[in-house]
């Protein structure tokens, strides 16, 4: 009787194949999920935000600063303010719940996409991780942006471009509409890391890096999120809640104790060594003197 082994190396082989390729498919797949953010770190961007006037740690511009000095924090009473999402560069560093979720190709089973859903205010996201065409130019901008990525290893690259005006911080500090971002996502067990490098020519003078870590919720769950804008605080029609130039806020950094050179920011204020400096920094003046230029 003659035997054939031909089947036996065949399926040999598919087994084989199954077991290399596992890695891969694992690596891609294991962002899925609801995820906590762990309230670890920056707890002002929890809460209230930072305070008006202390720019101290962020490497802002000339043009940065005044753009802030003019911000009022009743701006965000204004029904046209209510409801607007953050964007995709301060989103990740709110207090919330996201969920991430993997699309792929029926035919090829290749990822064609990741997908982001934040809690507050609906942030939904794309990461493209085929390649697409490139939006025209006439393609208006969106608080999420246009992301790309790929993986390398098991870390998820991802370049977001094609952003609207927003905030880097919320005090007022603003971002341009031709600032980017490029991130790193990292998974160790059920932790996941977001590192966020942000670059804008115009109100930064060096990327800021932010670095936000979650909890993996196995049995999470995604509230809706409606909004209703409504006039939260009367006032004239057409009237809109603003510093006029000339007057600067410094209630937070003299509430502190905070030399004002400090609370000015730039890029020097972001290393320890500028603890140095602010020893030898003169002493602020009366509370009163602290409004006005």
């Amino acid at each position: 009787m003659q035997v054939h082994l031909r089947p036996l190396h065949w399926a040999a082989g598919v087994i084989a194949w199954l077991l290399l390729a596992q890695p891969a498919v694992h690596a891609q797949s294991m962002l899925d999920g609801y995820w906590n953010l762990l309230l670890d770190e920056d707890a002002p961007e929890y809460g209230a935000g930072p305070e008006e006037g202390d720019y101290a740690g962020l490497p802002v511009t000339a043009a940065s600063r005044d753009v802030a000095q003019s911000w009022d924090p009743e701006q965000l009473t204004v029904p046209e303010m209510q409801c607007q999402p953050f964007p995709s560069t301060y989103g990740p560093r709110a207090v919330t719940i996201m969920r991430v979720w993997e699309d792929r190709d029926p035919y090829n089973n290749q990822q064609t996409q990741i997908e982001t859903w934040i809690a507050f205010s609906a942030q939904h996201r794309h990461i493209y991780m085929t390649p697409q065409p490139e939006p025209p130019p006439v393609t208006p901008d969106s608080w999420q942006g246009y992301s790309t990525g790929r993986w390398v290893g098991n870390v998820l690259w991802v370049h977001t471009d094609r952003l609207k005006a927003a905030f880097i911080a919320r005090n007022g500090l603003p971002l341009d509409d031709r600032s980017t971002m490029d991130e790193r996502f990292f998974r160790y067990a059920d932790v996941l890391t977001d590192v966020m490098m942000i670059s804008d020519p115009q109100y930064l003078t060096r990327p800021v890096i932010e670095s936000k870590e979650y909890w993996r919720a196995p049995d999470g769950i995604m509230e809706p999120y409606p909004c209703v804008p409504n006039d939260e605080t009367p006032r004239p029609k057409g009237v809109l809640p603003m510093h006029l130039p000339g007057v600067v806020v410094h209630d937070g950094p003299l509430a502190y104790g905070m030399p004002l050179q400090a609370a000015q920011g730039g890029a020097e204020t972001m290393f320890p060594e500028y603890e140095d400096v602010m020893q030898s920094l003169p002493p602020n003046p009366a509370p009163k003197a602290g409004h006005k230029r």
